[in-house]
């Protein structure tokens, strides 16, 4: 995946530019492209709209994608010269686009063009590489269980609460799944995320300098962990752990299939959409009272490509995005919690529904929240299907822990070659 990804970026590049100004006189023409889901959709083109009817001189074409579909089309699109003009951008991969120039420099707009004063300090920089800010946040968001309270009622467990350990979640998820007969937690073994929440928890990182941060040993009893869960009968049976990646209407808490599923907070709308009204979102189990291994995560970036015709019209509509009143207004929380603070605690006043429920719980555990590490190293989109691959072959039996580690080691030291 890496290598491919590395030929495609690649070919692009031969054409680059660096961006040029707002292009030849009339109307600027751009595209703007994410991931998300309908909702997302309905709400970013309403958006949109606005900012057009403010600046008639830009005309704006979106599109979209679900996840797992649109890093390919975007590397399509770049490696055949038509990438779009303003791009959302994952965390784990802005060191593959960036680090292969197709990302516009925007360190002369950041606090400029780009406004960034009532924003929390630093988080602009969850946006730099190598000094360049390429990115900037579009939304922030933290870590999160996602759980059915009316489950944990039935079984007499107690709900996810800041002070709760592994201990007390494997043993909860147990006494839902025999009281309940549905799974007391989805299984969490293949995800990169839960990995690093729980690293971050023993005071580690997925990575240090561009190489992996942590020992063959943590990633080893964290797999551990997630056999407790199985052998304790605590957790989804091996046929559902395909389904983690996928929108929350075919995971097994948007089927019913779980009690509790690890996620990010940003993604509770998707689940509300399936679910209405009937979910909660609580803290990660820690063993360390103080440290729930959360941080203030840009929960998507938005870049521009480094070969828009365009590139004064980009960055407005990026800056109005990120700062203008009425577009957080109607973006809500829906990616996650607004970046200007301003914005943030305005919408806070008429939040509703999911994003209230979003809003709420990132201030109880904001006090806890640690800033974000720098952007994963080229190779960490290669590694986070890995991690997953080689979880699902344990779980199906087709290899021991052991075995799968050796792999996995050996398959990610590769990719970040």
């Amino acid at each position: 995946m890496r290598k491919a990804m590395a030929l495609v970026l690649g070919g692009a590049l031969a054409a680059a530019g660096c961006g040029g100004g707002s292009g030849s006189g009339g109307q600027a023409e751009i595209r703007f492209t994410w991931w998300g889901n309908d909702d997302r959709a309905k709400i970013t083109n309403e958006a949109v709209r606005l900012f057009e009817s403010r600046n008639p001189d830009v005309k704006v074409s979106t599109s979209f994608q679900n996840f797992q579909n649109y890093f390919e089309k975007l590397s399509t699109e770049i490696a055949g010269g038509n990438a779009p003009d303003v791009i959302q951008m994952d965390y784990r991969y802005l060191n593959e686009y960036a680090g292969r120039g197709v990302l516009l420099d925007l360190t002369p707009f950041a606090g400029n063009e780009i406004r960034t004063t009532d924003w929390n300090s630093g988080f602009a920089g969850s946006g730099k590489l190598n000094g360049k800010q390429v990115a900037m946040p579009l939304a922030q968001n933290a870590t999160t269980i996602v759980y059915d309270p009316k489950l944990f009622a039935a079984a007499g467990v107690p709900e996810p609460a800041i002070g709760w350990t592994w201990s007390d979640y494997r043993q909860g998820a147990g006494k839902i799944q025999a009281s309940t007969g549905i799974a007391g937690s989805t299984d969490f073994g293949g995800t990169e995320d839960v990995f690093e929440t729980w690293l971050r928890q023993r005071g580690k990182a997925l990575y240090v300098d561009g190489k992996l941060g942590y020992g063959k040993e943590d990633l080893k009893a964290f797999w551990q962990l997630s056999k407790d869960f199985r052998d304790g009968n605590a957790t989804t049976p091996a046929d559902l752990v395909t389904t983690l990646n996928a929108g929350a209407e075919q995971t097994p808490m948007g089927k019913k299939l779980s009690a509790s599923e690890h996620s990010y907070d940003s993604l509770y709308s998707g689940y509300n959409t399936v679910r209405p009204d009937e979910l909660k979102l609580g803290p990660y189990p820690s063993d360390s009272p103080e440290n729930l291994g959360s941080y203030r995560k840009p929960s998507q970036l938005i870049s521009a490509s480094a070969r828009t015709k365009h590139r004064d019209a980009a960055v407005k509509l990026i800056d109005f995005l990120l700062n203008d009143p009425d577009a957080g207004r109607i973006l809500g929380a829906n990616r996650g919690l607004p970046v200007n603070l301003k914005i943030r605690e305005a919408v806070a006043q008429n939040l509703s529904g999911a994003d209230k429920v979003v809003f709420e719980y990132e201030k109880s555990v904001d006090a806890r929240l640690g800033d974000a590490p720098p952007a994963p190293p080229k190779g960490d989109g290669t590694i986070y299907k890995l991690m997953q691959r080689k979880h699902e072959e344990v779980v199906f039996g087709k290899k021991t822990i052991d075995q799968a580690l050796d792999e996995f080691w050996r398959d990610a030291e590769d990719a970040l070659k």
